[in-house]
């Protein structure tokens, strides 16, 4: 399994800029910049950026036949980023994490077993996001992350001076 990253991308995504002919003129960027990248398959990421600072709001897949260009500004993907970017000042950006053979870097085709790879990096890719922002607007896949409580590890921070275990589970994760 190999991905390749690309971003940040402007996304226009704030109210009045997503038009056909908007979305038509950004595909058409991407493509010019990387070529054959809006029909790949994988991972995007919508966030705000506000100096070097980013903010992850919104983590997807796909592994559709039309890759990321008929997937990401769909109707109900677009409501939870416009109403993300609308509460956090910024400016929207999104990075593709697109799904590339190992021995020839070209972008992979959609299929049964790299639809199996892109949710689980989904899923480890929300619960990064989440560690980040805990108000990410993903529905699905939150409840293990938002509940489970590790101390020094996962959820709240543990009070007072953390245990030798937890400094040193820590320091094995290298967190």
């Amino acid at each position: 399994m190999q991905y390749q990253v690309f971003g940040p991308l402007y996304a226009p995504v704030r109210q009045g800029e997503v038009t056909g002919a908007s979305l038509r003129d950004f595909w058409d960027r991407v493509e010019a910049m990387h070529a054959g990248l809006p029909r790949a398959v994988g991972i995007y990421v919508f966030s705000t950026s506000h100096g070097d600072s980013y903010t992850p709001w919104y983590v997807g897949k796909t592994n559709a036949k039309a890759g990321f260009r008929g997937e990401i500004f769909q109707g109900h993907k677009l409501d939870h980023y416009l109403s993300a970017a609308e509460r956090k000042r910024g400016v929207p950006r999104m990075h593709l994490i697109a799904k590339v053979e190992p021995n020839r870097g070209n972008f992979c085709r959609p299929s049964a077993r790299s639809g199996r790879e892109i949710d689980e990096l989904e899923t480890v890719m929300i619960a990064m996001a989440l560690r980040s922002n805990p108000d990410v607007r993903n529905s699905k896949k939150t409840w293990f992350n938002k509940t489970c409580q590790v101390p020094g590890i996962m959820g709240d921070p543990p009070i007072g001076r953390p245990s030798e275990a937890i400094t040193s589970l820590r320091n094995a994760f290298r967190l």
